[in-house]
């Protein structure tokens, strides 16, 4: 194992850290900040600067002796072999129980691999529950029409500056149907029903997801992964997979030299019995989630999202499901940083942000009439998905806003040929009625989900608006309808829809929700794991949301499930078929 010697900090506390949000590590080293190891300037830089006179690029890089580091880059101590009790060998160790590390798992031991998947949680786990792919039999008995990738796949790229892997992103579209014919057949050999999850329309729309749930029952559909990662669990046994939980990966085992090969994972157990060697013959995958409970490294990665997260760092519960403060620790992409690996090209790290869904047509789209942020002003085109609407929150004062509208506003954009599906709908459900909706948020207001009022003065007193500014503001935006134009931020006419100034009035309040954290190490198209030459690391590999490049930006829930479907479900199962078949063998 290589060795990995712990480096003494200095400066302020992790916690004095922390609290001082999203600095970068080079100005975090400038300031001493604990976590970073600040480097002094050589004599000829320390001239140059002290002259007021820097000739070239090259004499700026010699201003340090070399780059600053966070203390997650620093690798711990060798955990010594007198303290290993235990130890585990198979061709394929798989890190991880979530849908990435079972379909990597189950996908290479149907083929015949020999695999071992160890997890820290004590069962598997997932979240959520929206699977793309660009076809599959479901599509097929449904008559859904096979994805088109030319609108989309160019509106992802130009979402995210062309700053991520288009091989990664066509490897993924020309799988992904295997791939979902594949889990579709596992699913409902469990009794899983395999159902088309309807999303937004508005944007390149209408499209659909695959979603899991118990037959019979397709309420909140998006939410049913628990149940595909079950089914993947029971299939790996049967498949004779060797399933350990309750055990934590801590470091990797490597060869020494450039060209050494990861051969293995120390891990400690979660009852304190110790730590365990597993040693693998072929490959060591990663499928160890995301790092957003990790403050330092959103700091680092993401610094965006930690006003939505706090500063203070938590506990992980590696049993948890949804946690909008941070879910995992980054622990595989420390490991990887820890034996060589490069981090992403891609920065920042693109977060899966959603807003409320308040008063929206689209399940992922907030209110897309009138709205005023805390200033009472209008302040943006509100035809935008959720996430996006979320991002923007980012600058408006307490990350919140709020949706303004009248009953009116459900039958005025029906008309205009736009249907209304709730968060969760199955594609087979009929849309909602305006009276179903009008019901939906008289019952809100009465439970404090929603917000009515007989006048706009009483509104802005609930919302805590100012009533002269929220009137103006109503006027403004009722002379841009009747002009069927928005002057003020040109959004779409068709969601222009004028307020019935008689009311009553309907409100929401929109915010921000951070969810998760995209991304992390540097990862070939055939999910190896690279370093800064972008050279794969021997025997090394990741998939799930720790995949690198694959999303810049934001995660925007334009092709809705498409990191379960791709990331998690296609890269896993074509992995597992390349480990089994003996692709990357020495």
């Amino acid at each position: 194992m290589r060795e990995m010697k712990r480096r003494s900090k200095q400066g302020v506390s992790r916690r004095d850290f922390l609290k001082l949000g999203a600095v970068g590590a080079a100005g975090a080293a400038a300031a001493g900040l604990a976590g970073c190891s600040a480097l002094a300037p050589s004599q000829d830089a320390a001239g140059s600067l002290a002259s007021g006179s820097v000739e070239s690029a090259e004499a700026v890089l010699k201003l340090t002796d070399g780059m600053p580091k966070w203390s997650f880059m620093i690798p711990p101590e060798s955990i010594a072999d007198e303290d290993i009790s235990e130890t585990i060998e198979n061709d394929i160790i798989v890190v991880g129980g979530g849908m990435s590390g079972f379909t990597t798992a189950v996908s290479a031991a149907e083929k015949g691999a020999k695999v071992t998947l160890f997890s820290a949680a004590s069962a598997p786990i997932s979240r959520g529950g929206s699977n793309y792919a660009r076809n599959s039999k479901v599509m097929e008995e449904l008559g859904i029409e096979p994805f088109d990738p030319v609108p989309f796949y160019y509106h992802e790229m130009r979402a995210a500056s062309f700053a991520v892997d288009q091989r990664k992103w066509m490897k993924g579209y020309n799988h992904s149907e295997e791939a979902m014919n594949w889990m579709i057949d596992i699913a409902r050999e469990s009794g899983l029903e395999v159902i088309m999850e309807r999303d937004n329309t508005f944007d390149l729309g209408p499209n659909y997801a695959h979603a899991f749930s118990t037959e019979g029952d397709s309420s909140m559909v998006s939410t049913g992964q628990q149940g595909a990662v079950e089914a993947l669990e029971a299939k790996a046994q049967e498949y004779g997979v060797e399933i350990i939980y309750d055990t934590k990966a801590e470091q990797l085992i490597r060869e020494e030299g450039e060209s050494g090969r990861v051969t293995g994972v120390v891990a400690s157990r979660m009852n304190g019995e110790g730590y365990v060697k597993f040693v693998a013959h072929k490959a060591v995958v990663l499928a160890t989630g995301d790092f957003s409970n990790d403050k330092e490294m959103l700091a680092a990665y993401c610094p965006q999202v930690l006003p939505l997260v706090g500063y203070e760092q938590a506990e992980i519960d590696y049993n948890t499901s949804f946690n909008l403060t941070g879910i995992y620790g980054g622990d595989g992409q420390k490991m990887g940083l820890w034996a060589g690996a490069a981090w992403q090209h891609a920065y920042p790290a693109a977060p899966m942000m959603q807003g409320a869904w308040g008063g929206s047509h689209e399940p992922c789209g907030f209110h897309m009439g009138l709205n005023v942020n805390d200033n009472t002003e209008r302040y943006q085109r509100e035809d935008i998905s959720s996430p996006y609407s979320s991002n923007h929150l980012l600058s408006q004062p307490n990350n919140e806003a709020w949706g303004i509208w009248t009953a009116n506003y459900p039958q005025a954009i029906m008309d205009k040929g736009h249907e209304w599906y709730a968060f969760g709908m199955d594609y087979t459900l009929p849309a909602l009625t305006p009276d179903e909706l009008v019901a939906m948020w008289d019952a809100g207001a009465e439970d404090g989900s929603y917000y009515k009022a007989d006048t706009l003065d009483d509104l802005a007193s609930q919302l805590g608006l100012d009533a002269e500014k929220l009137k103006a503001v109503v006027t403004r935006y009722n002379e841009l309808c009747d002009k069927g134009v928005d002057e003020d931020f040109c959004k779409n006419p068709d969601f222009m829809v004028r307020i019935d100034e008689a009311g009553p009035f309907y409100a929401a309040r929109n915010y921000a929700m951070f969810m998760t954290v995209m991304g992390g190490l540097r990862t070939s198209v055939d999910m190896e794991v690279c370093d800064e030459n972008d050279e794969p690391i021997p025997g090394l590999f990741n998939v799930g949301a720790m995949v690198g490049d694959m999303y810049a930006n934001t995660y925007n829930f334009a092709i809705p499930g498409n990191s379960y479907g791709i990331n998690c479900l296609t890269f896993g199962y074509v992995l597992g078929r390349d480990l089994a078949a003996g692709k990357f063998d020495a």
